[in-house]
């Protein structure tokens, strides 16, 4: 057994991590920190996204976070019983070479 955190509770730590970051970058942006012509930092992106302002970054993250999604269902699915599983290749025979 490994003391490596399971990856549910990273996970989780990035998604709160990532939550308090937004919402003290949103508060700055409300208290005038950043101009309101701005659409190069990621924070005025994000904000602009959370204000339904940017669709088009909006629809491409949806499509990142469904890519994501179905990445992790795959590796979350059950092997496949030893009956399932094609038989193995032979290996190749292997010639013994001296080198001096």
């Amino acid at each position: 057994m490994t003391d490596a955190p399971d990856w549910v509770d990273q996970a989780r730590l990035l998604v709160t991590g990532l939550g308090r970051t937004l919402g003290q970058a949103l508060r700055e942006e409300a208290a005038g920190a950043h101009d309101a012509d701005c659409r190069w930092c990621p924070v005025c992106q994000v904000a602009a996204v959370v204000r339904g302002e940017r669709p088009e970054v909006t629809d491409a993250l949806a499509d990142v976070l469904t890519a994501a999604a179905a990445a992790l269902r795959s590796v979350a699915e059950p092997a496949p019983a030893p009956d399932d599983r094609p038989a193995e290749q032979p290996r190749p025979p292997v010639q013994h070479i001296e080198i001096a």
